[in-house]
C-alpha cells in the first residue's frame, strides 16, 4: 500500500503502518474522494483505522461519501477509531460518531444539527426547493440513525436535530456520543 501522505489540504495519512487518517478543514469532494482512497487500500488488511477529526464540517453529499466508506470498513474486519481533536461540527461530528471507540480530547468541542443546505443562488425555483427540503429529509434520517446507533436518547436527537447543538468533551460523553477522553497524543 502507497501511503497518503499530504499537507495543506485538509488531510494526511499512512495507510500502511499506522493505519491513522486526519481530517481537518471543511469536508469536501476533494477531502472525501481521498479518504475514501484511504480507506479503499486500508481495509486490504484486516485492522484498526483511526481518523482524527478537527474540522467544521462542509457538505452533506461529501461527508455522506465518507460515513459509506466507514461502514464497508467495518465490515472488512477494520474497526474504526474516530477521535476528535479540537472540533468535530455539523458534517464533521456525524462522521466522529462513526467510529467503534469514540474518544475526545479534553477542550474539544461538537456542534450538531439539522442538514443544510446553501440557498445563496439567484433564482430558486419552488421545484429546486422542494427537491432540496426531500434531500434534506434523507440526510436528516441519517442523522438520527446514527445518533440512535450510539445510544442518544430520542428527546436529545430531535432537540440536536432542530436547532445547533453545541457540546463539550463532558456533554459528548454522557449522551453516550463520545465514549471516553482521549489520553494519548494522535
Amino acid at each position: 500500500m502507497e501511503p497518503i501522505e499530504q499537507e495543506d489540504d485538509g488531510l494526511a495519512g499512512d495507510g500502511s503502518t499506522e493505519r491513522i487518517i486526519r481530517i481537518s478543514g471543511d469536508i469536501s469532494q476533494e477531502i472525501a474522494e481521498k479518504v475514501v482512497l484511504f480507506l479503499h487500500r486500508a481495509v486490504e488488511t484486516p485492522g484498526e483505522i483511526t481518523i482524527v477529526i478537527a474540522s467544521e464540517g462542509g457538505s452533506i453529499d461529501d461527508g455522506m461519501r465518507i460515513i459509506d466508506a466507514l461502514d464497508i470498513a467495518k465490515t472488512r474486519q477494520c474497526p474504526i477509531h474516530t477521535v476528535v481533536q479540537g472540533k468535530a461540527y455539523s458534517m464533521a461530528a456525524y462522521i466522529a460518531c462513526m467510529g467503534d471507540t469514540r474518544t475526545i480530547y479534553p477542550h474539544a468541542r461538537m456542534l450538531f444539527h439539522a442538514g443544510r443546505y446553501d440557498l445563496e443562488e439567484d433564482g430558486v425555483t419552488a421545484a429546486q426547493l422542494k427537491i432540496l427540503y426531500e434531500e434534506m429529509m434523507v440526510a436528516d434520517r441519517t442523522f438520527e440513525r446514527i445518533l440512535f446507533g450510539v445510544g442518544v436518547p430520542a428527546a436529545n436527537v430531535a432537540e440536536m436535530l432542530s436547532k445547533d447543538v453545541y457540546l463539550g468533551a463532558d456533554e459528548a460523553i454522557s449522551l453516550g456520543i463520545m465514549q471516553s477522553i482521549e489520553t494519548e497524543i494522535i
